[in-house]
C-alpha cells in the first residue's frame, strides 16, 4: 500500500478556488509517483469518488502506459461538493463536467446500484454493470459472551455501559456528522420516545435506552452539547471511539441499527447497512432512491421518513422488550 501525502494544511487558507487547484495538482503529482513507471499495468481499478483529480490522472497514465481503467463508481464527486457548494458555483460545474468526460473515457466500469447504473446509461453514455456490495467476514452475529465482553471492555472508559441489563434497549447509529446524514432526525425521533415513555410512565412497556453513535465529523460537537441540554432521564447517549476490531462487535450486540445516510445523489447505498445485516442487526433507514434495492420495508428492514415515522418505529421495536420485538 502506498500513501499518498497530505496536502500541507496551510493551503486550506488559501481562497477556496485557488485551495481547490492547489490541492488538485499536489495530489496529481503524488498519485502519479505511486504508480510503477518502468512496469506495465494491464488494467487499473479506481473507486470514485473522489473523482477529480483521481480519473483525468489515471486516465493519462493509461494512455501513456497502455493500461486500461476501470471505474468502480460509489457516488459522484459534483454532487457531494454540491453539500457544500450550490449546485451553480464554478468549482462543482468543473468538477461534474471532468468526471464524466473521463467517465466516459474509461475501458469498462460498474457501480453499485442498478439505480445508478440507469443515470449513468442515460445522462452520460457510460455502460455500467451493477455489483452489489456485500460484507466482510468479520460482520457476522456475536454470541451473548462476546456481547458482554465488549461491553466490560467499553465500561472501562465508558462507564454507561456497565449499566446495561437485559432490559436495556441497546440502539446503534454509524453517522460522520455531516450535512447528508441529519443527526436532528435520529435525536427528534429519541425525545418523542422519551416523552411516550414519561407520558404513562406507570403502565409504559417502552424500556430504557443506551444510544450508541459511532464516527467523527464537524457536527458532532454542536449535537453533543443539545444532547445534554436535553437531558433525557430514558435514554442515554454515549460516543465511544471503537477500535476496528469492535465495531462489528458492536453492531452485532445491539437490538436496533438507525441509518441516517441520504446519498448526495440519492444513487448510492449505504454500506453501514450492508455491514449491520451482515450482524443480523435489525436496521431501520432513511428513505431516498435506491434504498429499496438494499431495505425492503417491512421485509428486512424498516424505512422512514421524517423523525416522526422513525420514533413510531423505534417505539414499536422496543415495546415490551425483551419479550417481543416487533418489526412490523
Amino acid at each position: 500500500v502506498v500513501h499518498i501525502r497530505p496536502v500541507p494544511a496551510c493551503v486550506s487558507k488559501l481562497p477556496r478556488l485557488l485551495a481547490y487547484v492547489v490541492k488538485s495538482l499536489w495530489q496529481i503529482m503524488f498519485l502519479l509517483l505511486s504508480l510503477p513507471l518502468f512496469s506495465h499495468l494491464s488494467y487499473i481499478l479506481v473507486q470514485t469518488p473522489p473523482g477529480i483529480p483521481t480519473l483525468p490522472t489515471l486516465w493519462l497514465y493509461c494512455t501513456v502506459k497502455g493500461s486500461q481503467l476501470v471505474v468502480d463508481w460509489h457516488n459522484y464527486s459534483h454532487t457531494i461538493l454540491s453539500l457544500a457548494l450550490p449546485p451553480s458555483h464554478p468549482m462543482v460545474t468543473i468538477t461534474k463536467m471532468l468526471e464524466r468526460i473521463f467517465g466516459q473515457m474509461a475501458s469498462n466500469a460498474f457501480c453499485v446500484t442498478k439505480a445508478m447504473s440507469r443515470d449513468l446509461s442515460t445522462n452520460w453514455g457510460v455502460r455500467a454493470s451493477v455489483l452489489y456490495d456485500r460484507p466482510p467476514d468479520k460482520f457476522r452475529p456475536v454470541s451473548s459472551e462476546e456481547k458482554q465482553e465488549l461491553f466490560k471492555k467499553l465500561s472501562l472508559e465508558y462507564p454507561v455501559f456497565s449499566n446495561v441489563d437485559s432490559c436495556t434497549g441497546v440502539l446503534v447509529s454509524s453517522t460522520s456528522w455531516t450535512e447528508d446524514e441529519d443527526f436532528g432526525v435520529l435525536l427528534d425521533a429519541l425525545v418523542k420516545y422519551e416523552d411516550a415513555v414519561k407520558k404513562d410512565a406507570a403502565e409504559s412497556q417502552l424500556c430504557n435506552l443506551l444510544v450508541v453513535i459511532t464516527g467523527k465529523g464537524p457536527q458532532k460537537q454542536f449535537y453533543l452539547e443539545k444532547i445534554n441540554i436535553l437531558g433525557l432521564q430514558h435514554v442515554q447517549f454515549v460516543t465511544p471511539w471503537l477500535e476496528n476490531e469492535d465495531y462489528p462487535t458492536m453492531l452485532a450486540s445491539a437490538d436496533l441499527g438507525v441509518c441516517l445516510h441520504t446519498s448526495s445523489s440519492g444513487l448510492d447505498l449505504p454500506m453501514k447497512v450492508v455491514d449491520m445485516f451482515g450482524c443480523g442487526l435489525p436496521v431501520a433507514a432513511i428513505q431516498f432512491e435506491a434504498l429499496g434495492e438494499l431495505v425492503k420495508d417491512g421485509e428486512n428492514g424498516r424505512i422512514f421518513k421524517d423523525s416522526e415515522e422513525l420514533s413510531g418505529i423505534i417505539q414499536n421495536w422496543f415495546e415490551g422488550f425483551p419479550s417481543a420485538h416487533n418489526v412490523d
